[in-house]
């Protein structure tokens, strides 16, 4: 037996030792050229990142976290909800097909904890087009788990957005939720208690940041020398903890006052806009995670911080919507090639981000505009390059706002190009466009060549090219046993 002060130094040791456990990454693909799932769950595993949570349920990404002992929080997209919340057999076939056939039983499989019902759906840009199916979609959810044997083992949560609960006043202690949600609210809430599931939620100290003029650069990065703001006789230092605190008043004011906390989604973009960068990102994160490490909590719940927190996002993602801005395209910790933007770890103490290993990119080839032609009618072909590719560096505050014309044009072809996998007349821009093999990039404008993928014309080329070698093989095989 330990004497009472050595057990309660190591108490603390393990307590310190669980909060990286608690920290994980989200991992979205809306990419068009994404990085294979073999080499993502390496990227995981060398950054020492032990939770991940999904958007979906995609076979390979299932098949490459199988036996990676990463906890994996499997996604239900919104465009599901519908069919999940009017048949229990469609939710049955979900469980089926993606929790049952690959969870985890002792070392092989997949380490399922949550499936998440949607992808926020009680967004306020959505209206009514999600929220009636989330409660009859969880509760399918729920009853299939059990069918299976599973529900003591997986939970199921809804992830919900930073707009469904608000404070106008912006103080805490005067938060609620939405009234348009205030019933489906109680629902869920009921809901999760009774299944001992956490409430999942996005905090969003950039967006908040970006919507509210009371609210500093440095209050939402955690300098010490923020001006603090004053909730009665609470104090509050940063953002997180006001945004924190205005999410546990709302659950108080409908009876849950003491239920766990997930912060599904938290993190700071690095392009796009004006104070989206690498550096302020760095800057955010490094501050999130001692801060998460601290376990200080907050005013409302003090040494009472989030059970778990997923970062947003493991990589920069160019197919993701940017409704709400340029910047959605850029929440990566890693840039969509996985390669680290910034100095940052998940919790494992002094170490630096691991680069993905032997990335497979298609020819160091880019597509610029040819000075030498009438370039009267260039932006037209810009803007027509944009509207199908991602030209969103292009944003004022951008990583690439400062670049002049016509190197600006040049960005939005390559762009298009790269897009195409490099297929020679996605550079014609009726003429405008040139090949070249000399890098256009200037300063922090990275002008990208994208990754190889299965459906690269690259790829395509090679099939093509051994296709016909064998099929040249074979007839050289039939002619010479003619003439046998």
């Amino acid at each position: 037996m330990y004497p009472f002060p050595v057990f309660l130094f190591l108490t603390i040791l393990c307590l310190l030792g669980s909060t990286a456990d608690a920290i994980g990454v989200n991992w979205g693909t809306m990419s068009s050229h994404p990085l294979p799932p073999p080499k993502v769950v390496e990227l995981l595993k060398s950054n020492e990142v032990s939770k991940v949570k999904l958007f979906d349920a995609d076979p390979l990404v299932l098949q490459a976290l199988s036996g990676s002992n990463i906890v994996v929080t499997l996604g239900i997209p919104n465009s599901m909800l519908k069919t999940l919340n009017s048949s229990r057999k469609a939710a049955e076939s979900w469980v089926h097909d993606n929790v049952t056939r690959y969870f985890s039983h002792g070392e092989a499989g997949v380490r399922i904890e949550y499936v998440a019902v949607g992808d926020e759906p009680f967004l306020q840009s959505y209206g009514d087009q999600f929220h009636p199916f989330v409660i009859g979609a969880a509760m399918n959810i729920q009853a299939a788990l059990t069918k299976a044997n599973l529900a003591g083992e997986v939970k199921v949560v809804v992830p919900c957005s930073f707009d469904t609960f608000v404070s106008e006043s912006g103080r805490p202690s005067k938060g609620h939720f939405r009234t348009d949600l205030n019933k489906t609210m109680i629902e869920l809430l009921t809901f999760l208690s009774k299944h001992h599931s956490p409430f999942f939620v996005t905090i969003s100290p950039f967006i908040s940041f970006q919507q509210n003029k009371n609210i500093s650069l440095d209050f939402s990065l955690f300098k010490e020398n923020a001006r603090h703001h004053n909730d009665s006789h609470r104090t509050y230092k940063n953002s997180f903890d006001l945004s924190y605190d205005t999410l546990v008043s709302a659950l108080s004011k409908i009876g849950f006052p003491e239920i766990d906390i997930v912060v599904a989604r938290i993190g700071w973009p690095t392009d796009g806009a004006a104070n989206a960068t690498s550096s302020i990102a760095e800057t955010f994160m490094k501050g999130l995670i001692d801060h998460l490490h601290s376990k200080t909590g907050t005013p409302l719940r003090p040494r009472n911080p989030p059970i778990e927190t997923f970062m947003f996002s493991l990589l920069d993602e160019d197919h993701r919507s940017i409704t709400s801005g340029n910047f959605e395209r850029h929440w990566g910790v890693f840039t969509f090639d996985g390669q680290a933007k910034y100095h940052f770890n998940f919790g494992q103490g002094t170490k630096n981000l691991v680069n993905a290993q032997f990335v497979e990119y298609l020819a160091p080839k880019w597509c610029v505009v040819n000075n030498n032609k009438d370039l009267s009618n260039a932006s037209a072909s810009a803007l027509e390059a944009c509207s199908t590719s991602d030209c969103t560096a292009l944003s004022p505050g951008g990583s690439c706002s400062n670049i002049s014309w016509p190197s600006n044009i040049s960005y939005a072809f390559n762009s298009y190009y790269q897009q195409n996998d490099q297929r020679a007349d996605s550079c014609d821009f009726g003429g405008l466009g040139l090949i070249t093999t000399v890098d256009p990039s200037v300063d922090t404008c990275r002008f990208f060549v994208e990754l190889q993928t299965s459906h690269s014309t690259s790829a395509h080329e090679a099939y093509i090219f051994l296709r016909i070698i064998l099929l040249l093989a074979c007839l050289f095989s039939c002619l010479l046993g003619f003439t046998w």
